[in-house]
């Protein structure tokens, strides 16, 4: 078996979220004498809205390779570099978050029976960011790899973006086959549309426990019974080894 866990809302809970808080410390260290605050928030919004429109044509902006530059180009100056550890901070600063209830303890039980683990999410930040920012809340040495839209270019539930992330698990253990991974995920559109597109089985985190009509796709109404799940399936999976033999 080997896990594949969305990041946010899966892992990471987000008390609460404004890009303007990440924002106002990068207008007073780079930009407070070439602007005002209100003019760079309003531009900021702008470039959310534009955001948006790629997400819908199913294309990422990332936040250091695509819209940093922008900010330069409106106001002057060299684009800003950002290090993975810097992008990780703007994170922090713009999105309060906890892990999620339950997850910190089921992802040492799922280290302790051996099960791979890796996380592919949709995101402006980089999977380099996103290591370090779990790491922040001390799981992200559950994770062989973390896989962002950021880099890929391209959002889930781009069947090409997973089949990035498949390729790589497998190639990490080719003992395994695609019928063996479990996508973990929050967000029916991006999470099991994606996944079950590339034909995987879903575990849904979905705590209004909707039926989908669709015996693949495994409905969790809380984090807490995810362990149970990735157990009882796991028995499953070896019971149905045993009765091939």
């Amino acid at each position: 078996m080997i896990l594949i866990f969305d990041f946010f809302e899966t892992l990471l809970n987000t008390r609460s979220m404004d890009f303007n808080r990440g924002l106002r410390e990068l207008w007073q260290e780079h930009y407070r004498e070439k602007c005002s605050f209100q003019e760079i928030r309003a531009y900021g919004e702008e470039l959310y809205g534009y955001m948006q429109e790629l997400h819908r044509q199913g294309r990422e902006f990332p936040f250091v390779k695509e819209e940093l530059p922008r900010y330069a180009e409106r106001y002057g100056g060299e684009p800003l570099a950002m290090t993975a550890q810097e992008e990780a901070r703007f994170l922090l600063q713009c999105n309060e978050m906890e892990s999620m209830p339950g997850i910190p303890e089921a992802l040492a039980e799922f280290e302790k029976l051996g099960i791979p683990m890796y996380v592919l999410s949709n995101s402006g930040f980089t999977g380099a960011a996103l290591s370090l920012v779990l790491e922040r809340f001390g799981i992200g040495r559950f994770f062989e790899r973390v896989w962002s839209s950021a880099d890929f270019g391209r959002v889930k539930p781009c069947r090409e973006l997973f089949e990035m992330a498949l390729e790589e698990a497998l190639a990490d253990n080719p003992w395994e086959d695609r019928k063996d991974i479990l996508y973990v995920g929050d967000t029916y559109s991006t999470d099991v549309a994606g996944a079950r597109g590339a034909d995987l089985d879903v575990i849904w985190m979905n705590p209004r426990a909707e039926d989908v009509g669709d015996e693949r796709v495994h409905i969790l109404k809380s984090p807490g019974q995810l362990a149970g799940t990735v157990r009882e399936l796991q028995r499953e999976a070896c019971g149905s080894l045993l009765e091939m033999t």
